[in-house]
């Protein structure tokens, strides 16, 4: 029993961080298309995109920054702002 009462503590616990992680990419708007993400990211300094999904009012970014070091961001997929919560 005590173990069955462990491993469900333990579920709980992993799950916690990707609820929270969607809840903060709720959009406040429609959200930006694959080319204007692509153009923010850009913009910032990330150089080779080599994959950009959408998801739960997120994209999920990744690739190469202008300095050759790998990138995986989180974005706000109506504002582009790069999601630090975790």
């Amino acid at each position: 029993m005590r173990r069955i009462v462990l491993v469900a503590f333990a579920a709980s616990l992993a799950a916690a961080p990707s609820a929270f992680a969607e809840q903060s990419c709720q959009l406040s708007g429609p959200p930006m298309s694959r080319a204007a993400m692509e153009k923010t990211l850009i913009a910032q300094g990330y150089s080779t995109i080599r994959s950009l999904q959408y998801h739960n009012g997120c994209y999920e970014a990744q690739g190469f920054d202008k300095n050759g070091k790998r990138f995986e961001l989180e974005l706000n997929a109506s504002t582009g702002a790069v999601n630090t919560a975790e």
